[in-house]
C-alpha cells in the first residue's frame, strides 16, 4: 500500500463513488444515522457517499481524524463478491492504513 495522504485519498474515493454513479452533484451535509455504518437506515454504499465522505472531509479540515479507521474493513464485508466496486475498497482499505500510520507518526 501506499502511504497517502488522508485528503488525497479522500479525492480519489469521491472520484470513485462519482464514477460509480453513488454520488451526484456536491457533496451534501453528513446525514445522522443511528447504526454502525448506518446499516439499519441505508445500504453501505449510500452510506459512504451520504454519511463517510462528508464526515471524512470536515475531520481533514478540522485537523480531527480519528486514530484508527475501519471503514475499508467493512467495505469488505459489505462489498464482497461485487466486483464493480474493487478499486473502491482497495481506497477504503487504503484509507484506513494512512490514517493509522498517521496516527502512529503523531504519537511518536
Amino acid at each position: 500500500m501506499s502511504n497517502h495522504d488522508p485528503k488525497e485519498l479522500l479525492n480519489s474515493i469521491e472520484s470513485e463513488l462519482r464514477q460509480l454513479g453513488l454520488l451526484v452533484g456536491p457533496i451534501q451535509a453528513p446525514e445522522i444515522v443511528h447504526s454502525a455504518f448506518g446499516m439499519a437506515e441505508m445500504p453501505f454504499e449510500h452510506w459512504l457517499a451520504r454519511v463517510f465522505l462528508p464526515r471524512a472531509y470536515q475531520a481533514i479540515e478540522a485537523n480531527q481524524l480519528p486514530a484508527e479507521s475501519q471503514v475499508g474493513i467493512a467495505a469488505l464485508r459489505n462489498l464482497d463478491g461485487r466486483t464493480e466496486y474493487d478499486s473502491l475498497v482497495a481506497l477504503l482499505c487504503e484509507f484506513d492504513h494512512s490514517v493509522q500510520t498517521r496516527s502512529r507518526s503523531a504519537r511518536l
